[in-house]
């Protein structure tokens, strides 16, 4: 046998087992056949996606029925308070309507009078004090000189008057007078100031008190006048 026969014999060999081999897979089961490689690995290189290509995203163009009715927005809920943040006393702002709050102040403690029944006799004295003088309403300044002093009722109305001399000065008979006086609710009425002298006037409902200073070698003149309401 020459080498051309030779090759062709070896040619019909590899047909032939190639051949066998095929009707051998296509008699196997699929689960026992072997898988191409492209379909068992995943590919490395799949094509990129429209969104990774950048590709503009398609636009609905769905016309739009205008007399649907809107969904109405979700209220916002209200942001929880802060903790942390220190907080002053809350004040109250509320405003009561009238009527519902009965405020009753209480009563006044009236006031004791200055003079009561019986009112001592009418009588005047030059040089001292007369008896029955109102001496804890109307005292005089101690060591004061006494010039005269009087006393007149008429029902249950009382006058009273008392002139001496001290050695204060104005500024200081005014002072004396004013602290005597508020206590027993005399309440001052404003200064009037003349040439002669300052006159003060103190009232209290039906009493009064009239104030005359003026000046005088070593120390003031003064002069007091009362008029009072005695109480039964």
């Amino acid at each position: 046998m020459n080498k051309r026969q030779l090759g062709l014999t070896a040619l019909a060999l590899a047909a032939a087992v190639a051949t066998a081999g095929m009707i051998v897979a296509q008699l196997l089961p699929e689960s026992d056949r072997i898988r191409p490689v492209a379909e068992s690995t995943p590919s490395a290189t799949a094509p990129p996606t429209a969104a990774e290509r950048g590709a503009p995203t398609p636009v609905s163009t769905a016309p739009i029925d205008e007399t649907a009715p809107l969904s109405p927005e979700r209220p916002q809920a209200d942001p929880e308070p802060d903790t942390d943040t220190e907080v002053g006393p809350r004040t109250s702002t509320e405003v009561l309507p009238p009527g519902q709050v009965d405020v009753t102040l209480p009563p006044s403690k009236p006031r004791s009078a200055l003079f009561s029944q019986p009112l001592p006799p009418a009588v005047n004295s030059l040089g001292e004090v007369v008896d029955g003088f109102p001496t804890d309403v109307m005292p005089g300044i101690p060591n004061s000189l006494v010039d005269n002093s009087s006393v007149a009722t008429q029902g249950d109305r009382l006058q009273a008057a008392f002139e001496a001399r001290t050695t204060l000065g104005t500024d200081d008979v005014l002072a004396f007078y004013r602290h005597h006086f508020a206590p027993l609710g005399l309440l001052e009425t404003p200064v009037t100031t003349t040439k002669r002298g300052t006159t003060l006037s103190f009232a209290r409902d039906d009493d009064s008190v009239t104030l005359s200073v003026t000046a005088v070698a070593g120390g003031s003149g003064y002069v007091l006048f009362g008029v009072f309401t005695a109480q039964g």
